[in-house]
């Protein structure tokens, strides 16, 4: 049904002239509709998971060039918030992996860096010393995540009662550290910034099967 209901907006969109009154409420109609249809994923990934149905496709990856185009995809929703928004990547970094499971997790950690972030957002991306793991932190500056809540809110459908009023589920998170587990990577929460969320995810470049 959603796919159904986004094509046809698609196609109304394309004939509508953007001087119209009513192409901003297409838009918002259009984007509700792709969260939605991102959220139902979410929530079929994660069964599939949990139904150990869920196999990852590895494959060589330019990771530089991945994220760098998940963060474009933002850039218009962060400068809506008048938000810093950088990122600062190493260039060609390859690795094996399952590129679609790597979208989402991109997908989830720069959306939610962007959500709470107050004045700017940060992107990092670095080969580790031992030059087998790549590093991306996701950096921002909005409401601190207490300490007490920095592993809890990688649980499934937790949310922190001070952010009960953004939108979300308390899946992504969830997944995300799932999917790279799945890769023999870890996401964590880095402990030593008191000013600022950095959220860090650690994968390898060769995973092990």
């Amino acid at each position: 049904p959603l796919t159904l209901i986004k094509g046809p907006m698609e196609n109304i969109m394309d004939e509508v002239p953007e001087s119209s009154p009513i192409t901003k409420n297409l838009q918002l109609m259009s984007r509700n509709a792709d969260r939605l249809m991102h959220l139902a994923n979410q929530i079929l990934d994660f069964r599939k998971i949990e139904m150990n149905g869920f196999h990852l496709n590895f494959d060589r990856i330019n990771i530089s060039e991945l994220l760098n185009d998940i963060y474009l995809r933002f850039k218009p929703i962060a400068a809506h918030h008048l938000l810093s928004y950088e990122i600062r990547c190493d260039e060609n970094i390859f690795a094996q992996a399952d590129e679609e499971a790597l979208n989402k997790i991109f997908n989830n950690l720069i959306d939610n860096a962007v959500k709470y972030a107050q004045s700017f957002v940060e992107i990092t991306l670095t080969l580790s010393e031992d030059k087998e793991h790549y590093k991306i932190t996701f950096a921002n500056d909005g409401f601190l995540i207490p300490e007490e809540d920095r592993d809890k809110i990688f649980d499934s459908f937790y949310r922190i009662k001070d952010t009960s009023g953004q939108s979300g589920t308390g899946i992504g998170l969830a997944l995300s550290r799932t999917l790279a587990e799945m890769h023999n990577g870890s996401l964590n929460i880095d402990p030593a910034q008191d000013n600022k969320n950095v959220f860090v995810l650690l994968l390898p470049l060769m995973p092990k099967n």
